[in-house]
Order: structure tokens, then C-alpha cells, then sequence
């Protein structure tokens, strides 16, 4: 029954005589329609009954039983004086029918489906007055980038209609496109009304764009440090430039934080369940004992590891290290303090050549 509700539907976007409506349709021959039943009533056959119909449903904003009436007015037999009232009706109707689409550009991750799904909503405007046309048939197709979408949809009793976007595979220029339509099928042909189309922009977002918590593991000689001053450090650069930061955890758990720097799923999702953000930085610093020259003087050697993990996909997105950095003084303990205040210095200035390629991850 579906198939005759949508063929008689969209004849009235074909046989619009001479008005201009008719340059607003377009036929694309690829694709074939959802069908849903009991969709939209038949109206009686004389033309007069037919157009009777037709207004009680517009009035009872019905835009989808109305066209079908009046297409059908159009084509009965009858009272040929009424042509011209019916003409009117029709395009009056398809003047007023709009859509829009709801927020129509949103960040997405790579590799992720979005959160939300895409909503296009179709309505018939009187005045200042909106009125949603439901049980209506609308396509979404990606026309940039890859993704993979729910396809088909009908406006529900507000006139939206709905596609979710189950992942997004690859960006074109930085962006997926995906427009959406009024879909419908005649006599084996397809076809959308051009003045409904919608855009849908997805834009990549980076990891800048990202807020980061940063985890940090900072041992000196044997000597787990409770309080980092070079991890703040390299958490204050990545604020100064420009990134959303959230203060994170000093860990003291080793084992815990090696496991979730190799990427084990049970270790991150520990973290993922204390820190509210995607994004987890890493960050691992230790200086150890290198060698004495004499009673009272001591070198010592660091290293710096920065991983930054998306915990929900369990991969590293950025990777920074600085590695053999040395440092002297009285003490063991004073020999890797320097060393690690040496290589928090030499490791900044390193992540200031990578800022331009961290923006774009």
C-alpha cells in the first residue's frame, strides 16, 4: 500500500502544469525508497469530493494526505471549473512546505561515531506560525568524506526525522558532508524535492580541540616525587598554547601506569572511570644514577616520556621523548634533580617545534 501512497505523493512534484514547482524536483535513478504501510489515506474519486478532502486535511495539517488529494483532484473527473481553485491549493501547499536542518555542522572524532544523531525537520509555515509535516520519507546521503549512516528515516509527529551516524571513516578537507531529502519513488524512479535539501557538515576535530587530563609519574633516584614540578610544567605549556587542560593525578602507582601507557584496556579504564576527558596524557619522568667523579660530586642522567592515549579506542594519539639528558651535583639526589630540571627544559623546547603537529592529530 506504501508504494501507491508514495507514488501518488510525489506525482503532484511532477505534474505541476505550468508553475514554477516543477523545476524543483530532480530524479536520481540509483536508489530505491524505504517502504512503511499505512502511511496516508486514499480520498474518494470525484474531483469536487477530492478537493473537499484535501482542505479538511490541510486544515487538520495532514500536508501529506492533502497533497495526495489534490494530486488526485487533479487527475478525477468532474467539475473542470474547480481546476483552477486546485491549482492554487497545490501550490500554495508546496510554497509553504520548509525543512531545515538542526544543527547542521558539529565537531566529530575520527573514527567514532557521533553522539547525537543528525535531525531534519520538515514543516509547513503559515505566517509566523510552523506546523511539522509528518510520516514524511527522507534520505541522508554522504556526498564528502566516508561514513557509515542510517540511510533512511520518516518524520516522526514533529517533523524530524533522523540519522545516525555510526562512524565516520574518513574526512575529506578536514569535513564529511551529508545531505538530506525528501525521498520518494515513482514508476521505478526516484526522486527528492530540491528546495527541502539540507547540508550536514561534520569538521574533524583535532586533538587540540580535545580537552587532555594529564597523569603523571615522576621518580628521582629511586624516589617517588609527590608533587611534579616539571610535570606542571609540561601541563602549563600545553595550556599557554592554546589547549583545553584539565588538572589530573599524580600517580605513585607504577605498574598501574606502565600498563596503561602499553595500551591494556583494564589499567585505562581505570583512569577513563577517574577523569573526565578522552584524551590522557601521560606522563613519565625518572632520572637515575649515572656516575661519581668524586666524593662530593655525582652525575646523574633523565628521561622524559609523554603519551597521549584516547581511552575509548586504547591507541596513542601523540608520542613525545627526550632521553640521556644529564645533570650533576653534590648529591645523587641533587645530580637527578638537576637532570630532570635539565631535561623538562630541553623537552619544551622540543614540543615547541611538535605544537603545529599535535594541533592536527
Amino acid at each position: 500500500m506504501m508504494k501507491n501512497v508514495l507514488c501518488i505523493f510525489a506525482v503532484i512534484l511532477l505534474i505541476s502544469g505550468c508553475t514554477s514547482n516543477e523545476r524543483a524536483i530532480k530524479a536520481q535513478k540509483d536508489e530505491t525508497p524505504v517502504k512503511e504501510k499505512d502511511v496516508i489515506e486514499f480520498a474518494p474519486s470525484d474531483k469536487e469530493e477530492l478537493l473537499k478532502k484535501a482542505q479538511i486535511f490541510q486544515k487538520n495539517r495532514d500536508y501529506g494526505n492533502a497533497l495526495i488529494s489534490i494530486v488526485r483532484a487533479e487527475r478525477a473527473e468532474g467539475n473542470t471549473a474547480l481546476n483552477n481553485e486546485i491549482s492554487q491549493l497545490k501550490n500554495n501547499l508546496i510554497e509553504n512546505l520548509n525543512s531545515r536542518a538542526i544543527d547542521e555542522a558539529m565537531a566529530v572524532e575520527p573514527d567514532r561515531e557521533l553522539k547525537v544523531p543528525l535531525e531534519y525537520m520538515v514543516f509547513y509555515k503559515e505566517g509566523e506560525l510552523i506546523y511539522p509535516a509528518f510520516n514524511i520519507p527522507v534520505s541522508f546521503e554522504v556526498v564528502k568524506g566516508k561514513a557509515r549512516i542510517t540511510g533512511r528515516s520518516f518524520t516522526n509527529t514533529n517533523g524530524v526525522a533522523e540519522c545516525e551516524v555510526l562512524k565516520v571513516e574518513e574526512f575529506e578537507e578536514d569535513e564529511v558532508r551529508i545531505i538530506a531529502n525528501v525521498y520518494l519513488e515513482i514508476e521505478g524512479e526516484v526522486f527528492n524535492i530540491q528546495k527541502l535539501q539540507r547540508d550536514f557538515t561534520l569538521y574533524y576535530q583535532s586533538m587540540k580541540e580535545q580537552t587532555i587530563s594529564f597523569v603523571i609519574f615522576e621518580r628521582n633516584i629511586n624516589e617517588l616525587i609527590q608533587s611534579s614540578t616539571s610535570g606542571r610544567q609540561v601541563e602549563q605549556f600545553f595550556i599557554e598554547n592554546g589547549f583545553s587542560v584539565l588538572h589530573g593525578i599524580q600517580e605513585s602507582n607504577e605498574d598501574l601506569f606502565m600498563s596503561a601507557t602499553s595500551g591494556d584496556a583494564s589499567a585505562l579504564h581505570v583512569y577513563k572511570e577517574k577523569l573526565d576527558s578522552r584524551l590522557i596524557a601521560f606522563t613519565y619522568i625518572e632520572s637515575v644514577f649515572s656516575s661519581k667523579v668524586s666524593e662530593d660530586f655525582f652525575f646523574a642522567k633523565s628521561r622524559i616520556i609523554l603519551d597521549v592515549v584516547d581511552v575509548l579506542t586504547n591507541k596513542v594519539v601523540f608520542n613525545s621523548v627526550i632521553e640521556d639528558v644529564k645533570g650533576a651535583g653534590n648529591t645523587e639526589k641533587k645530580a637527578g634533580t638537576k637532570a630532570i630540571s635539565e631535561a623538562t627544559g630541553d623537552f619544551i623546547e622540543k614540543l615547541k617545534e611538535e605544537i603545529v603537529f599535535i594541533g592536527m592529530n
